[in-house]
């Protein structure tokens, strides 16, 4: 009976021991088939990669499209001025601010308008005004280009600047004494043709025909009598540094005795600017002059001239030295006669910010001798477009 039931627990435990063998048989064998599994996946991972693309390099977002707001700027001019004459010598004055709206209307043509609020010399309060407004085409044939409106007219060639963009304080004496502070301005039509010329020649040809806006030698007149301006302006490129450009100008209108003013002008400029150095080094030498004959009555006609001269020196990147002469009569009147020595240092760290300081001493027939000495401080914002060369 014993024996019996040892051969029962002997049966019992091979069973169950072939059970336990069964069972580890399976685990392994499920073992071995996910091992291979991982092996397949690897590798067909592999082959896809082998055949799939290479993936591009990543490229640079793509530029907006063009907005419709006008580009704005706005330019301040800062002044503190010391002068010999009168009681009050020394002022400190924020002298004027211009504010320029500028936008491509459609294929075809552009908009400019630009507004200046200027203290006033007698009373020092700000006023306004619109000094340009003007539309000019950019599509014609034949290489012309039309502008209506109110602008500055191709008469010399710093008449066409506004203050803030000419290398001195002020603007030579001949223009301030035939037209006004900041030169001439009228309303009416200019047309401008780039005349076909070889490559180191540049010729432009532009006619204005308008209304002058009122000064010291033109005014708008009360007929149907109209001024017109004439500028030709040749550029030549003398060498791979140097540049010589002259201009030849005319001009008649109506002045305020209802009787005809004439002008010619000429402008002579030279520029040296070394490829090699042309951020630190620079030159120019800039003359010009006009003729002026002013018919004062029926039977009676003045003629008076003026003109100007400077040299300007870059001696560094930002630093330019600066000296002009000046002459001017008055138109009609030969007796009163200015003639102006001038001397410039410019400090010009960016296009957006500029420093000057200015000596001047004006030889005057009608009165004393004038010395005066201006720092004028000039600072932009906003979009702000390079300035004629």
């Amino acid at each position: 009976m014993f024996n019996r039931s040892l051969d029962s627990r002997v049966k019992n435990l091979i069973v169950i021991f072939s059970v336990l063998i069964s069972v580890a048989d399976s685990m392994f064998a499920q073992s071995d088939s996910t091992a291979v599994d991982s092996l397949l996946v690897k590798q067909l991972e592999q082959q896809m990669q082998a055949a799939a693309p290479p993936t591009p390099a990543p490229q640079a977002a793509p530029r907006s499209a063009p907005t419709t707001n006008p580009d704005l700027s706005a330019i301040g001019d800062f002044r503190t001025l010391y002068t010999s004459e009168g009681k009050r010598n020394v002022e400190l004055y924020f002298n004027q601010l211009e504010m320029q709206l500028t936008s491509v209307v459609d294929p075809y043509a552009r908009a400019n308008f630009l507004f200046s609020f200027g203290k006033d010399s007698v009373n020092g309060d700000f006023s306004a005004g619109l000094e340009e407004a003007t539309l000019t085409s950019i599509d014609l044939p034949y290489q012309l280009q039309a502008t209506i409106g109110k602008f500055k007219p191709h008469f010399t060639k710093v008449n066409t600047l506004h203050p803030h963009a000419f290398s001195f304080v002020d603007f030579p004496t001949m223009l301030t004494r035939y037209f006004s502070d900041e030169g001439l301005f009228m309303e009416g039509v200019s047309a401008s043709w780039l005349v076909p010329n070889p490559a180191d020649f540049y010729q432009e040809l532009d006619i204005e025909i308008g209304r002058s806006e009122a000064n010291h030698s033109l005014d708008q007149g009360n007929a149907n009598r109209l001024l017109y301006v004439g500028h030709l302006k040749n550029f030549f490129e003398l060498t791979d540094n140097a540049t010589v450009e002259l201009g030849l100008s005319g001009l008649s209108g109506v002045n305020s005795e209802q009787f005809s003013t004439t002008m010619a002008g000429v402008d002579v400029t030279y520029k040296w600017k070394p490829v090699q150095f042309n951020t630190f080094q620079s030159f120019t030498w800039q003359s010009e002059g006009l003729l002026c004959k002013t018919t004062t009555s029926s039977a009676a006609a003045v003629q008076t001239y003026g003109a100007y001269s400077f040299l300007e020196y870059q001696i560094a990147e930002r630093t330019f030295l600066g000296a002009r002469y000046d002459y001017s009569a008055l138109p009609g009147n030969k007796s009163t006669e200015d003639r102006v020595s001038s001397l410039l240092v410019r400090f010009q760290p960016t296009e957006f910010q500029i420093l000057a300081l200015e000596f001047q001493h004006n030889d005057r027939s009608y009165g004393a001798n004038v010395n005066q000495v201006v720092l004028r401080a000039i600072f932009a914002i906003g979009t702000h477009g390079a300035h004629a060369y």
